[in-house]
């Protein structure tokens, strides 16, 4: 039988990777409700500071394509997930 217990838990660019297009662009739909339990309305808005959220660019030297205002169509580079993440749930402070 194996041990689960000593696995370290996926990183988010793992767990994501099948979601990735060819660039290696993730949606933000894929991820936002499942890892920051918020809508991907107002995540999409602080990854390009657009919608209000001027104070709040958190998307600053993170790779993604879109803009907010259309933000069901907002994706984010794979290898920025996790920092991006991060960020978010800083801002947050959780």
């Amino acid at each position: 039988m194996e041990n689960f217990e000593n696995k370290e838990a996926p990183t988010l660019k793992e767990k994501y990777m099948n979601e990735a297009d060819e660039a290696g662009y993730v949606p933000t739909a894929s991820f936002v409700t499942q890892e920051l339990g918020r809508q991907n309305k107002s995540v999409a808005a602080l990854l390009d500071g657009e919608e209000g959220t001027a104070d709040y660019n958190l998307g600053e030297g993170i790779r993604f394509q879109g803009i907010s205002g259309n933000y069901p169509e907002m994706k984010i580079h794979i290898d920025d997930l996790d920092e991006f993440v991060r960020r978010v749930k800083e801002h947050f402070g959780e």
